[in-house]
């Protein structure tokens, strides 16, 4: 059991891992200086763990059943798929009384989205402010 864990967590890590090569340009030198190479992985470590961190308060990150075979609690996306399902969406900027608007196609899957990552983090804030 205990070397099952322990594989299932390096495992994690080795995805962590390649996601920061991948999508947060880790393996990435910049610079010919270390403090400024410092300074731009610091930056991409702190991007990713954001991240994760988005994830976990909009509550899009699924609380995993079977605990015994992993080592994370939580089961995350990748940043692609984040990126895909937040970000790249397509709209328009629009004049709608007087004021700017962002006009987006009618979907419903992607409004339940939205609305449940809304009502997260309108769940989280209120648990900060008391």
């Amino acid at each position: 059991k205990d070397l099952m864990l322990f594989i299932s967590g390096r495992s994690c890590h080795e995805s962590s891992i390649g996601q920061l090569k991948g999508d947060f340009a880790f393996d990435h030198i910049p610079t010919n200086t270390y403090q400024a190479n410092s300074a731009f992985m610091q930056m991409s470590q702190m991007a990713y763990n954001l991240s994760i961190s988005m994830q976990q308060s909009t509550g899009l990150a699924k609380k995993r059943k079977d605990n015994l075979k992993h080592t994370r609690l939580y089961r995350m996306m990748e940043w692609k798929t984040f990126k895909f399902l937040i970000l790249n969406r397509a709209g328009r900027i629009a004049w709608a009384g007087g004021k700017k608007v962002l006009e987006m196609t009618k979907n419903l899957a992607t409004q339940s989205l939205y609305d449940k990552i809304s009502s997260s983090l309108l769940a989280e804030e209120k648990k900060l402010a008391a």
